[in-house]
């Protein structure tokens, strides 16, 4: 297992985290991992819900009917065109 060392960690910070490493019955080490771990979860279900509240807001945009192959090669044509 690798292993990484801290260095300037403010006084206050470290002794927040020695207290909550004792509240939760755990050494500083595993405190500071867990709650690590902990960001990288609340990392993952925003950027999930993040991209479904995008996902949502295209299929709620999109056209009441498909378009036409001459309508998207139109479309295709307009952008590279670099026209809107």
């Amino acid at each position: 297992m690798a292993s990484i060392t801290l260095k300037d960690i403010p006084m206050e910070l470290h002794a927040q985290l020695k207290n909550e490493a004792a509240a939760n019955f755990r050494s500083l080490a595993h405190e500071v991992m867990s709650r690590l771990e902990r960001t990288f979860q609340i990392d993952a279900a925003l950027t999930t819900k993040r991209d479904q509240k995008w996902i949502d807001e295209v299929m709620a945009s999109r056209p009441e009917t498909p378009l036409t192959k001459m309508e998207m090669d139109a479309i295709r044509d307009r952008v590279l065109r670099g026209k809107k």
